[in-house]
């Protein structure tokens, strides 16, 4: 492994950090991911729910109508157990992103978006209160930059009302080193998450700064180098309590790839999933008797997402959520079984 090439920082105090690897990879069919999935629930790597194609705008059309509600919380009933405490990620995109995106933005355009991603939020909230809620993504790279800032917009209202925060660190330059500022960006999300709420990074193992040509795969030490950077962020508050990240989320989709490619893309997850784990390890190990907080609330299984499905096909969210499937009855029983095998501070099991 390259781990041992990468190094770690130490703080003074008396607690320990326990970062997590998760599984956030898109699957499109029956009978993928075979051996990613064998590996991960070998290591207890937790699979994170994410509602796609706009998530309580489940037709992304910029306006939150009752029909949206519905929907949405047909996902939820069909998708998460009841009393379910982890992380859970909207993909709320369109049609905001090219203006969030913006070099430039008005005060009017933000509080526009600002105010429904947050009745977004509140939906999710009011549907699921404990779970760790969160928009992918945000706050952007483009966000937390001095220029964007310096023309006195935050997008911190908003932030400070979800449960969870999910930016990514994908890497669209490839033959250039941007670990610094993937550390620089997640520093500046921990500041605006304030010791207040959770901080989980979304990494992919491809570049994604080539239009549409997915089939540049990141090397291992170029992709090791650029996730440290996440591990390394970190933001002190004002009583010298040290705040970082809970973890780290792989995310790729099958769509990216033909059949005949299928076997050795899961064969490359599964490689990766393995870099990630070992890192997340020499952290762990690092900092025994380092004070560190991650802002996970409730109880210590809130770490976790939900267990790795034993098939693909009972884990392929990308159907837009007004299409899902009606039998709610009986998708919530199987989601209350699945919360009973998680016992309170342990890794849960695999699932049906």
């Amino acid at each position: 492994m390259l781990i041992a090439t990468f190094s770690v920082f130490a703080l003074d105090a008396n607690a320990d950090w326990n970062p997590q690897a998760y599984n956030a990879i898109k699957w499109t069919a029956p009978n993928q991911g075979r051996n990613t999935i064998a590996y991960t629930t070998s290591v207890g790597i937790t699979r994170v729910p994410i509602a796609y194609h706009g998530g309580v705008d489940t037709n992304a059309s910029g306006e939150i109508t009752e029909q949206n509600i519905s929907h949405f919380k047909q996902w939820v009933l069909e998708r998460l157990p009841s009393g379910y405490c982890g992380p859970v990620v909207l993909d709320y995109e369109q049609p905001w992103w090219q203006t969030l995106g913006s070099k430039t933005i008005t005060h009017e355009a933000l509080q526009e978006i600002i105010s429904v991603y947050g009745e977004s939020m509140q939906i999710a909230k009011n549907t699921l209160p404990d779970a760790q809620w969160g928009f992918w993504g945000l706050p952007l790279l483009r966000n937390t930059g001095e220029k964007w800032k310096a023309q006195g917009v935050s997008l911190d209202p908003l932030l400070k009302q979800c449960n969870g925060l999910y930016p990514d660190i994908y890497d669209s330059n490839r033959g250039k080193d941007t670990s610094a500022r993937a550390q620089r960006h997640i520093e500046s999300v921990l500041k605006s998450a304030a010791g207040q709420i959770p901080v989980y990074v979304f990494v992919s193992p491809r570049f994604t700064g080539e239009g549409k040509d997915h089939s540049y795969f990141i090397p291992d030490d170029v992709f090791l180098r650029h996730v440290n950077g996440a591990m390394k962020a970190a933001w002190t508050d004002a009583t010298g309590q040290v705040h970082k990240i809970q973890g780290i989320i792989l995310w790729d989709t099958y769509g990216y790839t033909p059949e005949a490619g299928w076997d050795e893309l899961d064969t490359k997850h599964a490689y990766y999933f393995q870099l990630m784990q070992a890192l997340v390890e020499a952290w762990e190990k690092s900092m025994v008797g380092v004070s560190v907080e991650t802002n996970v609330v409730h109880l210590p299984s809130c770490k976790y997402a939900l267990p790795e499905p034993k098939n693909s096909e009972t884990a392929i969210d990308d159907t837009p959520l007004q299409h899902s499937s009606q039998n709610n009855f009986q998708n919530r029983e199987r989601s209350n079984l699945e919360s009973e095998r998680i016992p309170t501070g342990r890794i849960p099991s695999g699932r049906e």
